[in-house]
């Protein structure tokens, strides 16, 4: 038989639709975000620009207010474990021309210590009020001859409150050389008046291009300044302002930034100092344009990419299936077990479109039959339906005879009446589920009906939360459990059987406990029991049971809900688990 072939205007058709609708994704998945991309990275250019500047600078600044506060703290430390030396209280404290009693080499111990654990503390200083005296690392001075007073004018000259200030200033190191200093002032005062002062000097020139170090090309200036912005030491950057004002709308905050700079300031600890970091725009401006100059470049070169790429896959696709539409032209065709496809994916897609149809038609044969099933299944129910109905009418008769006989209500007509009940219910009610008050009602007339049969040989407990009576449950599913516990547990147990029923909320779940305190259940029954439960098969006639109650919630709520039976020292628990419906 000769092959059809495919007509060259069906052909080119149907390889247009698929270049042209590949085409279309391609756009909506590729070129559209590209575009989208370009647009949103040009209009918030600025956002991102100030975002990673403002990144930078925070941690930049938090980097340098770290190494300034440890260097403000240290020697804090320093100096108060100075003043709780007795050799230095006696320094201080005693009198001018008095004999003093202080030891003048642990003096110079605790000093040269101190200045060993810092490299940047150009020397320390102890001056006392009382009597004038001053020592150094290098030893007791007369201060008219030491070679830096300029410490001392500026002690003389503080009149705050604080016990510690600092100031910066212009100095010699031990080698006569000039240098930037910052002198740290510990006061040592006591009832309103000063006892005397422990300064430390501290090679702030060193300090600052110990700093440097960690400097980016980023960084414009670094100040130290007041909160206002009034400048009190630059760190580095050319020209620095004296001031940098602040605006008003950025008075309380730490970042702001105008059209030159972005500014971040952060607090100096101890001090009333704050760390001023200002970056220029330009730089990370300039860089932000090349990259967006290359990613619209790289934009149009993967477009062009993707595009030859998707002529080449559709081309690929096409061919198959022209071969394969080839095969299955004619239904002769495609239930052919022939094979003259040269492709291991051609024939794989051939075989699985006939086991589609193998298939279709297994499961049209299979719902014919569920369907003539389902139909039998229904008159079954009705016919089963009557029944009850039958028998709860003949119950109530019964009971109205026997009442007649005996002129009143005896134990006859009770127990009838309530089996009327319990009937009424399982008929009357056509919904699945009911509320749990209904369910635990009909469960308490089928106990109390036992209960005359058993001559009360046990007793029930409640144990019931107010606020799940309403939750809806499958129904019928407490007197199959109740049933068996009376009769495999508290029967052969005789007098003095107890079963307890509780329900409350664990979490998301409903949780009903059935315990009775019978004969409880031998080892072989309950792994007879657990398989039972375990089993996906529906034993439709065992609809009583703890399995069958099982599979009824498993197929109404899913896998994660159930029964659960567990032996106790006196007896069984069944636990049901519900969800909060």
């Amino acid at each position: 038989m000769r092959r059809r072939s495919i007509k060259p205007k069906r052909w080119i058709h149907s390889f247009g639709q698929l270049f042209f609708r590949n085409l279309s994704l391609l756009i909506c998945l590729i070129l559209v975000p590209m575009l989208l991309v370009v647009w949103i990275a040009a209009i918030s250019q600025r956002a991102f620009v100030e975002k990673e500047l403002t990144l930078y600078n925070s941690r930049t600044v938090s980097l340098f207010q770290n190494s300034i506060n440890d260097l403000f703290e240290s020697c804090l430390q320093q100096a108060n474990y100075l003043l709780s030396e007795n050799d230095i209280e006696l320094f201080l404290t005693s009198e001018r021309d008095g004999y003093t009693f202080y030891h003048d080499d642990v003096l110079y111990k605790l000093m040269r210590a101190q200045m060993a654990s810092n490299d940047r503390l150009e020397s320390i200083y102890i001056y006392s009020d009382i009597n004038g005296k001053f020592v150094s690392n290098y030893g007791e001075t007369d201060l008219n001859r030491f070679f830096d007073t300029g410490w001392l004018e500026d002690y003389l000259a503080y009149a705050g409150d604080n016990s510690f200030f600092y100031v910066f200033r212009n100095g010699s190191s031990h080698f006569l050389q000039p240098i930037r200093i910052l002198s740290l002032y510990k006061i040592l005062e006591h009832e309103g008046s000063r006892k005397g002062v422990i300064v430390y000097n501290i090679d702030f020139g060193g300090f600052v291009q110990d700093l440097s170090s960690l400097r980016s090309e980023q960084d414009s200036g670094l100040s130290l300044r007041r909160e206002n912005g009034e400048l009190v030491e630059n760190l580095w950057g050319e020209a620095p302002e004296e001031q940098i004002s602040v605006p008003s709308q950025y008075a309380s905050e730490d970042y702001w930034h105008d059209e030159n700079r972005i500014v971040y300031r952060s607090p100096v600890q101890y001090t009333d100092l704050y760390l001023y970091s200002t970056i220029s725009w330009n730089g990370m401006q300039s860089a932000l344009h090349e990259q967006q100059g290359a990613v619209v470049w790289i934009v149009i070169s993967g477009f062009l990419f993707v595009l030859i790429l998707t002529i080449v896959i559709s081309i690929r696709i096409y061919h198959p299936f022209k071969k394969i539409l080839a095969e299955l032209s004619t239904p002769a065709g495609l239930m052919s077990d022939r094979v003259s496809i040269s492709r291991d994916e051609e024939a794989f897609i051939l075989d699985s479109i006939r086991g589609i149809f193998q298939q279709n038609e297994h499961i049209s044969e299979e719902l014919s039959q569920r369907v003539a099933l389902l139909k039998q299944a229904q008159s079954v129910a009705l016919q089963s339906q009557i029944n009850p109905h039958f028998l709860h009418n003949t119950l109530d008769s019964i009971s109205w005879v026997a009442m007649r006989l005996t002129g009143g209500k005896n134990e006859a007509s009770v127990m009838l009446s309530k089996l009327a009940q319990i009937l009424r219910y399982s008929l009357d009610d056509v919904d699945t589920l009911v509320p749990l008050r209904r369910e635990l009602e009909n469960t308490r007339i089928y106990l109390e009906l036992q209960a005359m049969r058993y001559k009360n040989s046990f007793r029930v407990e409640w144990e019931i939360q107010e606020d799940v009576l309403d939750r809806r449950v499958i129904k019928l599913m407490l007197q199959p459990i109740v049933e068996n516990a009376i009769q495999h547990g508290l029967k052969p147990k005789g007098p003095g059987g107890l079963i307890r029923i509780s329900a409350a909320e664990n979490e998301k779940t409903l949780e009903i406990c059935i315990r009775d305190n019978g004969v409880g259940i031998l080892p072989e029954r309950m792994q007879a029991i657990q398989a039972a439960l375990r089993s996906d098969m529906i034993k439709q006639r065992e609809n009583i049971g703890i399995a069958n109650v099982h599979q009824r919630i498993q197929l109404f709520y899913g896998e994660q809900y159930g029964v659960d039976v567990a032996p106790l020292p006196e007896g069984t628990q069944v636990t049901l688990r519900l969800p909060l419906a």
